[in-house]
């Protein structure tokens, strides 16, 4: 089975496909950014957790409604903050903070670029860009506002470095420890491992014992300690508990802490996932090993991704919850080991997956555009009628700009269409113009709807209207954080959180549940008074009862 080196790829980028990609990058990265509320699970809680540093002044701890939050580094939050105070003025708060979001993707795309381009030659990187953005499982993660974008921008400048350490030590240094910096402040201490565990086994491979390398790890650990030791020195200075709790319960249990049952039924579950989550960077990157297969274990530039990529999966799926999204770090890896398997892909497969994302995205883009249709127009009646059934209340408006996008989008498309992808790298760039277009109608034609349904904005608008004048405090039970989050952002409401049946709720007089309707519920217990139950449009698994105290008998 012969596989075309890549010495033979062309020596040089044209300039007019480079810029036509770095506009494939920007049309994907912008829709969705901006024109929804804050989303739970996730979005909910990182926009609260801004929400209190903007109206505190508090950037030291990470809190939520009231409660130290320290799941995560600050990193994301410190620069969400930032964008806020930038661009608030012309956006919504939270429209304003999701760009961070965008700042670190701009990162991760250019780190992974970058790191394409020293592994494997100067026509790579617009390949790996192109793989990059057409996995399915980065599409929806990228655009929301959630940490992990700062750990992959930290883990892709990571790569960046170790590519370039073979042949600049200083620069490459800088980069890893950089990179060691951002992804530590946005995670903890397992990025931290992740890194060193990298390094470490690296020096396995004879082409790694090297003094520059060395000198590469040297300077990267000086350009990483400010990142690595500042934060957590004032933390523990100023915030004494809230250290203690980062580092026992939130970092040391992911690093040390194995279970054989759990981690088992973890493996399984990221193994199951990962087919779809990297298509189609998975299948390309098992070409590349089996055309590769001689060269795998002595070269550097195939070396450097297989190990990322066994450390990140490794710590994926024996240590953290069974969550898509922490299957994140692993895309990098895959990424930069499919762009040899792309550029050297058979003519068949090629067309393969060139009509496969044609005939998918063009079916599911005229979905979109049929739905918007049917929304404007109320006809076909029964689909109408089907459409609302998912998002009751929602009233469809007509937008310009939205209008005017998708269609420039979907003519964008069409235009480069050829009867045959004669390469690996055309069938790539195409699937990765299909699904900017799926995602870029998605989130002009439909957002509105969408945001009707997943928002919490009128629900939490609504429930502050039903407060008394006066209250001394308000005891919960039920909420997770991302509703904790809504509520502080949305009406500045904390609660007093009690779990039990029945309890004496630290005095307060009002109490607001989050249950499941269509089960039972004995909380708050006795002496309680409910006054008011609401839910978001069209969700039928959670609701609010907001109770107040029975006045005592006279």
């Amino acid at each position: 089975m012969r596989v075309f080196p890549i010495a033979d790829t062309p020596a040089h980028e044209e300039p007019r496909k480079l810029a036509l990609l770095l506009v494939l990058c920007i049309v994907w990265l912008i829709p969705g950014l901006v024109g929804h509320d804050p989303w739970k699970p996730q979005e909910a809680v990182t926009f609260g957790v801004v929400y209190h540093m903007l109206h505190s002044g508090d950037w030291l701890v990470p809190t939520l409604a009231g409660e130290p939050y320290l799941n995560f580094g600050p990193l994301y939050y410190w620069t969400a903050a930032v964008f806020v105070k930038l661009f608030g003025w012309a956006l919504a708060p939270y429209d304003a903070a999701r760009l961070a979001s965008g700042f670190y993707m701009t990162l991760t795309l250019a780190g992974t670029a970058l790191a394409a381009r020293e592994l494997y030659g100067r026509t790579m990187p617009r390949l790996a860009l192109a793989l990059l953005i057409g996995s399915v499982g980065l599409l929806v993660h990228a655009h929301e506002m959630v940490t992990d974008t700062a750990l992959l921008a930290g883990y892709a400048l990571v790569l960046w470095g170790f590519a370039l350490s073979g042949r600049r030590s200083n620069p490459a240094g800088l980069l890893i420890g950089l990179g060691l910096s951002v992804a530590f402040l946005a995670r903890g201490l397992v990025p931290f491992a992740v890194v060193v565990l990298t390094a470490a086994l690296l020096l396995l491979f004879a082409a790694w014992r090297t003094r520059r390398y060395a000198r590469t790890l040297m300077i990267a650990l000086a350009v990483s300690l400010p990142g690595l030791l500042i934060w957590p020195w004032l933390l523990h200075e100023q915030a004494h508990e809230a250290f203690f709790w980062w580092w026992r319960v939130e970092n040391l249990p992911l690093i040390t802490k194995f279970s054989v049952t759990y981690a088992r039924s973890e493996l399984n579950y990221f193994l199951r996932l990962l087919p779809w989550f990297a298509w189609p960077v998975l299948p390309i990157a098992l070409w590349t090993l089996w055309g590769y297969r001689k060269k795998l274990l002595h070269e550097p530039r195939f070396q450097l991704p297989l190990v990322f990529f066994a450390i990140t999966f490794a710590f994926t799926s024996l240590n953290a919850e069974t969550r898509d999204i922490h299957m994140l770090p692993v895309l990098l890896p895959l990424t930069l080991l499919a762009v040899p398997g792309a550029e050297t892909l058979r003519r068949g497969a090629a067309n393969a997956l060139g009509w496969f994302g044609i005939m998918t995205f063009g079916l599911f883009s005229a979905f979109v555009w049929l739905a918007w249709l049917t929304l404007m127009t109320g006809f076909p009646a029964r689909f109408y009628q089907h459409i609302l059934k998912f998002v009751p209340g929602y009233t469809p408006s007509f937008a310009w700009l939205a209008f005017f996008t998708a269609v420039l989008l979907t003519v964008l498309w069409l235009l480069p269409l050829r009867g045959s992808f004669r390469s690996g790298r055309r069938a790539v760039f195409h699937w990765a113009a299909g699904i900017t277009l799926a995602w870029g109608l998605s989130a002009t034609l439909l957002l509105p709807g969408i945001n009707h349904g997943r928002s919490y904005a009128t629900l939490v608008k609504t429930l502050q209207h039903q407060l008394p004048p006066h209250y001394k405090c308000i005891g919960s039970a039920g909420l997770g954080e991302a509703q904790r989050g809504v509520l502080y952002s949305y009406a500045g409401i904390t609660t007093q959180r009690v779990e039990r049946v029945e309890f004496e709720a630290y005095g307060c007089d009002l109490f607001l549940l989050q249950t499941d309707p269509r089960q039972r519920d004995a909380r708050p217990g006795a002496g309680w008074v409910k006054f008011w139950q609401g839910s978001r449009p069209g969700d039928k698994s959670e609701a609010f009862v907001l109770f107040k105290l029975q006045a005592p008998r006279k």
